[in-house]
């Protein structure tokens, strides 16, 4: 991948290429950001143009040997280390990121700006939490050992280090402490916060900025195929994420699953229909969608209530959501007010807690039904003025 491909980041960028031209190429660094924001990509670019062997100075040439082989991620001095579990392809115990080599390459080079729900979709583990465990690390370490095979430089790119278990980060820690010669390490990281302190302090850190509205109206319109005004109003929502922006623009057929669940779930508990609400926690139950995919509808219907609520009191000028969805949260919205919201989303966030820790779906969805049956039909208190 080269810097030219990877929309915005210029000013990040640039700093990248100092590093190369200065010769002061650290040998750990953290790259922090939402992943919409570019980081992956930039990582993966930046190692390229150092690997390159007729580099410019604003950009890897895209043609030698070297670049060949890292825009299809099979350049053998270019190591990725992710999070991952077993799936029904990969049952053995000491399971390393290499058994999922060929999804990881085919699922960056589809979308660099990918998502760990995307990544569990991709490697088939929705109803499992994923990590980065301690044979991941005697994979790692072993790699490192060896002399690079064609690049001045060993690469390593850990994507989301957050979710390394303790053995694994520590065994990560003297990696960083003491590197093997012509060795760079790049951490890409969400949440750099969740990693040990001991870590990013001996990592040299560049956060990466969120992008500009109209990068991404512009990458919508001209390289998605959005509509003007489709590109306006996503790009205003995004918040510099065009992992967000896409996802919006293209939405997925889970989304549109949620959507209806979320639909049914708020007509039964608003009525109290018991049999209806039991009918429903059997269908959000089912093992089809996962412990994984349970939670992703939670963080869905947690979204659908504050936006609910930001149209209760704003009269819509803050308009998330469009079609059928908003047809809904129009109606549904004077529901939810500052006499309810607080409760409803305590008890969305703590059933996300204990899904989270492998409590029986069925009690705490249940539960959580009746207590919306109660929620949803608490009037909004007037004040005399």
């Amino acid at each position: 991948m080269r810097f030219a491909e990877i929309l915005g980041q210029e000013k990040s960028k640039e700093k990248l290429r100092e590093t190369v031209h200065a010769g002061r190429v650290s040998h750990a660094q953290l790259f922090s950001g939402k992943f919409g924001f570019g980081g992956l990509a930039l990582a993966i670019a930046y190692a390229q143009y150092i690997s390159c062997k007729n580099r410019s100075p604003l950009d890897s040439c895209g043609e030698c040997s070297s670049c060949v082989k890292f825009q299809k991620l099979i350049h053998p001095d270019l190591h990725f280390s992710f999070p991952y579990n077993k799936n029904d392809k990969v049952k053995h115990k000491e399971t390393s990121a290499d058994d999922f080599s060929q999804e990881w390459r085919e699922a960056v080079l589809e979308n660099p700006y990918l998502s760990l729900n995307d990544w569990h979709q991709k490697i088939d583990i929705s109803n499992k939490q994923s990590l980065i465990n301690v044979y991941e690390s005697q994979s790692i370490i072993k790699k490192l050992n060896l002399k690079p095979y064609e690049s001045e430089y060993k690469f390593l790119i850990i994507w989301k280090p957050e979710r390394m278990n303790m053995e694994a980060a520590n065994k990560l820690l003297k990696l960083i402490e003491e590197p093997s010669p012509k060795t760079l390490i790049i951490l890409v990281a969400e949440n750099a916060e969740n990693l040990l302190t001991t870590i990013t302090s001996r990592t040299q850190n560049m956060s990466i900025p969120p992008l500009s509205e109209v990068e991404i109206q512009n990458h919508l319109e001209l390289a998605a195929g959005s509509t003007k005004d489709q590109a306006e109003q996503i790009a205003q929502l995004a918040d510099g994420d065009l992992h967000y922006a896409l996802f919006h623009l293209h939405k997925s057929a889970e989304e549109e699953h949620f959507f209806e669940l979320f639909k049914d779930w708020m007509r039964a508990c608003y009525k109290a229909d018991i049999q209806a609400m039991y009918k429903w926690v059997e269908q959000i139950s089912q093992a089809s969608l996962g412990r994984e995919g349970q939670k992703r509808f939670l963080e869905y219907a947690i979204n659908l209530m504050r936006e609910s609520i930001l149209r209760h009191y704003t009269e819509n000028k803050l308009q998330r959501y469009f079609g059928e969805e908003d047809d809904f949260l129009q109606k549904f919205a004077p529901f939810i007010h500052g006499d309810n919201i607080l409760a409803i989303t305590e008890v969305l966030n703590t059933a996300h807690q204990h899904i989270g820790r492998n409590a029986y779906a069925k009690i705490v969805f249940m539960d959580m039904s009746m207590k919306f049956a109660n929620l949803l039909r608490i009037k909004k208190r007037t004040f005399a003025s």
